[in-house]
């Protein structure tokens, strides 16, 4: 029963796979707030490396030395904390952009790559 309940959950950890995450990628996490409006503005801004991908989160080492977890949801969905790759075009967004772009791809699915990933 264990053994189902985990396959059954690790379709996240394979779509962010296909998506360009993985072991030594580095990445781009911004901190949001939403404002009145349900635009987001930017709190802070940090970088860091993948080190392990695991079922449900993955973790990184940030560049201040720590190490830290992050949700699969994070890197594919819109959250408060927002996880991108650092090269990748959402990576160099601007908040105002983002907020476009979250607006226009409400309910829609993006068409990935086909990369293996581990």
């Amino acid at each position: 029963m264990r053994e189902k309940r985990r396959w059954k959950n690790e379709w996240l950890k394979g779509f962010s796979c296909r998506k360009g995450l993985q072991e030594g990628s580095e990445i781009l996490v911004r901190e949001r707030s939403m404002l009145k409006d349900g635009s987001y503005i930017t709190r802070e801004k940090r970088t860091g490396v993948v080190l392990k991908l695991y079922p449900h989160h993955f973790y990184c080492l940030m560049t201040d030395g720590t190490k830290e977890s992050f949700r699969y949801n994070e890197f594919l969905g819109y959250e408060s904390r927002l996880i991108r790759l650092k090269g990748s075009a959402e990576g160099t967004m601007s908040d105002r952009q983002l907020n476009q772009a979250e607006k226009v791809s409400v309910g829609t699915v993006s068409v990935f790559s086909r990369k293996r990933c581990a």
